[in-house]
């Protein structure tokens, strides 16, 4: 009897992973046409799809370059236009798909990134929403690798406050998902040095290219604002570890 209870147990708890693994499989809706637009490699851009959607400047050899973790049931092409934008300002940009659009099946993934590009002597992580919390697990014991770390719509999961990483977090104020307080909650588990940013007038799912359908917050600004204050908040931090990087290497020499 007690031997078929036990099969009954394990047998519900393989339903019940298959269900959530099915869930998770299956993206938010997000508009494909802007997208696919941002996919296609052109004189200032070259895109390769396989194993990583990756954007590199055509015009230069970038030494700087930043990864990014998708959400949970999240299609990494959500997030195209926004990593091209970055490419464009000169970085290597990578988005890493995820097991099952979920971030913490491949929580290591930027090691392998890394590992395929050796010419870059920088990198920046940036995770949106679940996203955001795996980056923040990869930091966690990875950060002599990383020049900083960046939160969009997210908080990390566990204590990264004695984390010495340069960290900031791009917050949304309508943000029904990862709230305001939801944030706030959470500041203790950031990195000390944390630099905390809340965009106005913004939410959950305008960091990217997601469905209009998902937008029901009132009061809210366009997507194309939302982004590009994004991609502003973004490459200012960015720079500024650059700068703090070249002031200590030439205080050592």
């Amino acid at each position: 009897m007690i031997k078929k209870l036990i099969l009954v147990f394990i047998a519900l708890v393989a339903l019940l992973f298959a269900g959530v693994a099915a869930w998770m499989s299956v993206p938010f809706s997000y508009q494909k046409d802007l997208t696919a637009a941002a996919l296609h490699s052109d004189q200032r851009i070259s895109v390769g799809l396989s194993p990583w959607l990756s954007f590199t400047p055509a015009s230069t050899e970038p030494s700087e370059g930043i990864i990014f973790y998708p959400g949970g049931k999240t299609a990494p092409d959500t997030f195209a236009p926004v990593m091209r934008a970055l490419a464009a300002e000169g970085y290597l940009a990578v988005i890493v798909p995820m097991p099952l659009n979920t971030a913490f099946l491949g929580i290591d993934q930027a090691a392998e990134v890394m590992a395929a590009y050796p010419q870059i002597k920088s990198w920046h992580l940036v995770g949106h929403s679940l996203g955001g919390v795996a980056a923040a697990e990869f930091a966690k014991t990875h950060a002599d690798r990383l020049a900083s770390l960046i939160f969009w719509a997210s908080y990390p999961a566990s204590d990264l406050h004695s984390l010495p990483i340069a960290t900031v977090s791009i917050a949304a104020a309508l943000d029904a998902e990862s709230t305001p307080e939801k944030i706030a909650l959470n500041k203790p588990k950031y990195p000390a040095t944390t630099l905390f940013i809340e965009m106005p007038a913004a939410n959950h799912w305008q960091y990217g290219y997601f469905a209009d359908s998902l937008n029901t917050e009132s009061k809210l600004r366009d997507r194309q604002s939302q982004i590009d204050e994004l991609l502003q908040h973004t490459l200012t931090f960015i720079r500024q570890q650059h700068t703090a990087s070249t002031a200590a290497m030439q205080t050592k020499e």
